[in-house]
């Protein structure tokens, strides 16, 4: 069990991807702070209900997802408005066992890590969805994240498909809690043919 900081998001984060984030709150521009100054990482976790920025005081705080990715910041920088952006990369899935807030309102989480997926190989029937994360890739916003992908490999290829597609969250997040990296390709093999679907 490890006790972290939760940044709770309407998003998915999976391990080796990464999210760039502008941070507004007085409490996130503190946690990020005590982060970058003791070199540890924080927890995002997916906003089942409720907003990611309070709108005062008395606000309750988001329902949240029972697990998540913890993050460590890899670049930040000051935009032009003046506040800090940070770029985070996930490192490892984790359960929330318990969650509770500080007096400043951040949420945090006693959390239990999960085991590292196996390395699976991308078989032969969905190298298509390796040549859709390449073509992915290649956008300007996406680059900018400097992503290092291994098309080859099923938990890389589904992870980043995954944070890339445009697919409900709440499908995101039952894919993060996946454990088999090729049961997840199949899923998504899936929902991409219902996507094109739609299309025509």
């Amino acid at each position: 069990m490890a006790e972290i900081p939760l940044f709770p998001l309407p998003v998915v984060l999976f391990p080796g991807g990464r999210l760039s984030l502008q941070i507004v709150e007085t409490r996130y521009l503190d946690m990020v702070k005590q982060c970058m100054k003791d070199d540890v990482g924080f927890g995002i976790i997916m906003i089942r209900e409720g907003n990611q920025l309070l709108k005062n005081a008395e606000e309750q705080l988001p329902s949240v997802a029972h697990s998540g990715t913890y993050a460590t910041i890899v670049d930040f920088d000051q935009r032009d408005n003046g506040l800090l952006g940070i770029i985070v990369e996930g490192q490892a899935r984790f359960a929330v066992r318990d969650q509770y807030e500080t007096s400043e309102r951040l949420m945090m989480a006693d959390v239990e890590f999960l085991v590292t997926e196996s390395k699976e190989t991308v078989p032969v029937e969905k190298s298509h969805l390796s040549e859709i994360l390449a073509s992915l890739l290649e956008h300007e916003a996406v680059e900018a994240l400097r992503l290092n992908v291994d098309l080859d490999d099923a938990s890389e290829v589904g992870g980043r498909l995954t944070e890339l597609l445009p697919i409900p969250n709440d499908l995101k997040q039952r894919l993060l809690e996946m454990r088999n990296p090729i049961a997840r390709l199949e899923d998504l093999d899936k929902l991409i043919v219902k996507m094109q679907d739609q299309l025509q």
